[in-house]
């Protein structure tokens, strides 16, 4: 331990009194990382909770005087590794900042700390009788201030758009110590410059966001789920452009690939197939239905099977099941929902892009054929969000390769991969951020002039640098 650490870790536990400070190696190793596995170390010096705005205020001064750089932590769920301490960091974790502060259902609206988990406030809001619409897998575990730093997108983005469009104001504590409280809960507020939107997305490397206020909505009065097969990728934009030309409300259009069915099949066990065979491309339609009342639900299902029946009829989907409950209906999201988790045992490694909706097929043409030719014996896997574009790239280790192998492969193929995104007007990535993973890609999608304006907003809101250090950014020539 430096004398810089040591002095650190005497005035932060004078700070944070009993239980707010850990130092144990298990400690360290479970707060030093998110789900990203990219090879680097994970070695934070200590981990910090707070239970306070003004203990996170306490503990940034701190670090700050002794120049000790700070990771903040939420749910770790990022695939990036931008919640990844490598290098002696402070990891200042958000989740005893856990607290619903109020629901205001007149305005709609809801008042959080930052480590309330997505699924906290999505129950906080149903109780309410509204709803928060961001939606993705890992709700239980993320938390609201890291949906914010990645703005992350989920599943209903067609339908609801990204977190951004749904943060009314949030607190955030900057390397001075102070407290900015941007926005709070205005809809409108036309005074210069939006420094909410600095925040969002910035991946912890401007500040540690620590309340939000953000918008809710009425929850649809009911929804109607199918699953799809279909041939090929070409047939999944085919099917959308006829979803989206009907009167259907879509609230998601999710794809994957047979294997992704197959690994989910397996994870539980061998549950009964979708379908009695197998099918290259699936496709996830979730519709909703402007009123509960019977009459109208079932003229909502009598459309979209009337949509499914004329598709099929011009040769776009193979076959297609449509739940008759909401337990089928879960059963059916769960096929899409358990992919990442089903895929945990390969260790895979993930890109998450992002490309204009009509270049999905093309890409994807162009993609599968790359990864045979350039990583042969490692399979590829594709899902995603086809309504917006964002597809989630998937290599699966074979089990006789080792791991250091692996990923050497795999990032000896990311200049070719994003090369091809690029090609195609897309972006290297969609809803995990750039973190430590993709940072030495990023001119891939950012230009040199922009990249040059990020660093100085960094330098001006951060000018030591000490949040989350080495995140977004190639290092300096």
């Amino acid at each position: 331990m430096t004398p810089q650490v040591a002095e650190a870790r005497q005035r932060l536990q004078q700070a944070l009194g009993a239980g707010g400070l850990l130092e144990a190696p298990e400690d360290l190793a479970y707060y030093g990382s998110d789900r990203c596995r990219g090879g680097w170390p994970v070695a934070p010096s200590l981990v910090v909770l707070p239970r306070s705005i003004a203990e996170v205020q306490a503990v940034v001064r701190i670090c700050a005087a002794l120049g000790l750089p700070i990771v903040p932590s939420g749910g770790r769920t990022g695939l990036a590794g931008a919640a990844t301490a490598t290098s002696g960091e402070v990891i200042l974790s958000l989740e005893r900042l856990a607290r619903v502060i109020a629901v205001d259902s007149a305005a709609a609206t809801l008042r959080c700390e930052a480590g309330v988990t997505l699924q906290g406030v999505q129950e906080a809001a149903a109780d309410a009788g509204l709803m928060y619409p961001v939606d993705y897998a890992s709700k239980g575990s993320a938390q609201i201030g890291g949906s914010l730093a990645t703005n992350a997108g989920g599943v209903k983005v067609i339908r609801y758009g990204l977190t951004r469009d749904w943060v009314l104001g949030m607190k955030v504590v900057v390397a001075s110590g102070e407290l900015l409280d941007l926005g709070g809960a205005l809809v409108k507020n036309n005074t210069g410059y939006d420094l909410r939107q600095l925040f969002i997305g910035a991946e912890g490397t401007l500040g540690v966001i620590v309340e939000v206020t953000l918008r809710l909505c009425a929850p649809p009065a009911d929804t109607l789920v199918a699953f799809v097969a279909l041939p090929d990728d070409p047939a999944i934009l085919a099917l959308f452009a006829r979803l989206r030309r009907s009167r259907l409300t879509l609230s998601a259009f999710e794809c994957l690939d047979h294997g992704c069915v197959d690994r989910v099949r397996e994870h539980r066990g061998a549950a009964d197939p979708p379908f009695p065979e197998a099918h290259p491309r699936y496709v996830l339609v979730e519709v909703e239905t402007p009123l509960a009342d019977e009459a109208t639900v079932e003229a909502t299902r009598d459309r979209l099977m009337d949509v499914l029946a004329d598709a099929q009829e011009a040769g776009e989907i193979d076959d297609a099941v449509l739940a008759g409950t909401p337990a089928q209906g879960r059963a059916l999201w769960a096929l899409r929902e358990d992919i990442s988790e089903s895929l945990h045992r390969y260790t895979p490694f993930k890109a998450d892009v992002a490309l204009p909706v009509a270049e999905v097929a093309a890409f994807l043409g162009a993609f599968r054929p790359l990864v045979a030719a350039r990583l042969p014996g490692i399979p590829a896997l594709v899902f995603g969000h086809v309504g917006d574009g964002n597809l989630h790239l998937n290599l699966l280790r074979p089990p006789e390769l080792a791991l250091a192998d692996f990923l050497a492969r795999c990032h000896g193929f990311e200049d070719e991969l994003f090369a091809l995104v690029r090609d195609r007007r897309g972006s290297i990535s969609a809803e995990h951020g750039i973190g430590l993973l993709k940072r030495d890609h990023l001119h891939y999608s950012r230009s040199a002039e922009e990249i040059a304006i990020m660093r100085g907003i960094k330098a001006v809101i951060d000018p030591a640098g000490i949040f989350n250090p080495g995140k977004i950014f190639p290092p300096a020539e």
